[in-house]
């Protein structure tokens, strides 16, 4: 039964304190109420395990806020059943969650619909900790497929696609506390190869990056390597580099880094053992520079969260985190964190959501806060 939005009024004053405690010290049990989560504060490296402690990848997913620097969870969330492809790897949960936490907006295909779900006291739901509920449901019309749910600021985006009338898929928005309204048409999906639709994201500063509507730009560098990128309002959100007889790619539905930084991943293709680390670009007019990260690392990044104030990346090898501090993006310091965390998707880890260092703090009787983390 869908319970009122009205809801997340509620929770939103309790999420935004004035002041908020350490969680350096915190338990690793289950919060007893939102209001505790809010006294506590919820900041760390925030990851969506699937399969949680051992248990079923689509049944138990939980999203958990572990220390940044000794990997201790901290605080942990239960999930709506279901609510993440349990096998699925590189999803972009991190657009998925508001950035005080409130909301999470998810997609099902049985039945089809996107769902906004809200924190909710164990006393309201009969469960043992503190969950996200759904409040509210935006469903399709005949032979409309809704998919890709984006929380930003105060709205929410999402994919329309209707399968029989050949058009392109429609990314739409609507308010996150009002999303069952009329939708604003904010742009088409054009059809690519096998007809599959472009990919997009949103940029720091919600602007809509469709990858197939923007022409590429190539970047030379002094050190002879080619850097090929698409940019939306001064951001990188696709980039290509050819370097040193090889291939480094932006990552699939990865958050965007903002400010003509990316972070690349070695391009798999054809097989082989991929080179460890990743690289780091950075765009400078008509030129790039690109720094390696984790040149003697075990093994590739396979995900990455940049600290909210882009002056250190934690990144995660198949077997490690690490750290890696910044300054005016050159890298000052890198060390190991912690071991990689496990759970029971198909890769065996832990999806990133995002790096948080102080829990987000606003006046509660404010608005949520329109400004993101990535």
């Amino acid at each position: 039964m869908r319970r009122p939005l009205a809801l997340a009024s509620a929770v939103l004053c309790l999420l935004a304190p004035t002041a908020c405690a350490d969680t350096s010290n915190g338990s690793d049990g289950p919060a007893e109420t939102v209001e505790e989560l809010a006294e506590e504060g919820l900041s760390g490296l925030a990851l969506l395990h699937r399969g949680f402690e051992g248990g079923d990848p689509e049944t138990d997913q939980v999203l958990v806020f572990h220390d940044h620097e000794t990997g201790q969870p901290v605080h942990r969330v239960a999930l709506p059943e279901g609510a993440v492809d349990p096998m699925a790897p590189a999803l972009p949960v991190h657009s998925q969650f508001s950035e005080d936490w409130t909301f999470f907006a998810y997609a099902t295909s049985e039945p089809n619909a996107v769902h906004v779900a809200v924190l909710t006291d164990p006393e309201e739901t009969g469960e043992e900790e503190v969950s996200y509920q759904p409040v509210e449901s935006i469903t399709p019309a005949a032979n409309e497929v809704l998919s890709q749910p984006v929380v930003h600021g105060e709205r929410l985006w999402f994919v329309s696609d209707n399968v029989q009338d050949g058009a392109p898929p429609q990314v739409l928005s609507v308010p996150l506390e009002a999303p069952t309204g009329t939708p604003n048409q904010e742009g088409s999906l054009p059809l690519g190869e096998n007809q599959r639709p472009s990919d997009w994201a949103l940029t720091p500063d919600g602007a809509l990056h469709i990858r197939n509507s923007v022409p590429t730009q190539q970047k030379n560098s002094s050190d002879g390597g080619s850097l090929v990128v698409r940019e939306t309002a001064g951001s990188v959100v696709n980039a290509t580099l050819n370097i040193g007889g090889g291939q480094w790619q932006t990552f699939d539905g990865s958050l965007v880094w903002g400010e003509g930084t990316a972070v690349l991943r070695p391009d798999t293709v054809g097989g082989g053992e991929p080179p460890a680390g990743a690289y780091l670009v950075r765009v400078e007019g008509e030129g790039h520079t690109a720094t390696r990260l984790l040149e003697e690392a075990d093994g590739p990044v396979v995900q990455y969260a940049p600290a909210p104030e882009r002056d250190a990346v934690l990144l995660q090898t198949a077997d490690s985190w690490f750290r890696v501090d910044l300054e005016d993006g050159e890298v000052t310091e890198t060390e190991e964190a912690f071991p990689r965390f496990h759970d029971a998707s198909m890769d065996g880890w832990p999806l990133v959501v995002r790096w948080v260092r102080e829990p987000v703090t606003s006046d509660p009787s404010a608005s949520p806060d329109t400004d993101s983390d990535g």
